[in-house]
């Protein structure tokens, strides 16, 4: 064989290996980006599923701070009408204290 002929075969190997290693190259891109959408897809669902929670724990804390501001405003009123009778049974008292002593 000649040194142009060995040269040839040197360039048809290299043209072959370079040929398979587009091809491998090839499949791993189909394999990342296959990867890539399934994460997306679990990142969409999770994002999903943690908007839902998050819903849920946005309405159980809006529903507590109106039953907390119900609770408050009861206890303001309670506190307010006990004020307002306070005097009015100290006077009761009295009264019922003069009449017991005669």
């Amino acid at each position: 064989m000649s040194d142009s002929d060995v040269t040839v075969e040197i360039l048809k190997g290299i043209r072959e290996e370079l040929r398979g290693v587009r091809t491998e190259l090839r499949e791993e891109v189909r394999g990342v980006r296959t990867e890539v959408h399934e994460l997306r897809t679990e990142t969409h669902e999770f994002r999903t599923e943690t908007n839902a929670r998050f819903d849920l724990v946005e309405s159980t804390l809006l529903d507590l701070a109106q039953q907390q501001r119900f609770v408050v405003r009861h206890t303001r009123a309670i506190a307010e009408r006990e004020a307002r009778l306070e005097p009015r049974v100290d006077a009761l008292e009295g009264r019922v204290d003069k009449l017991e002593s005669k």
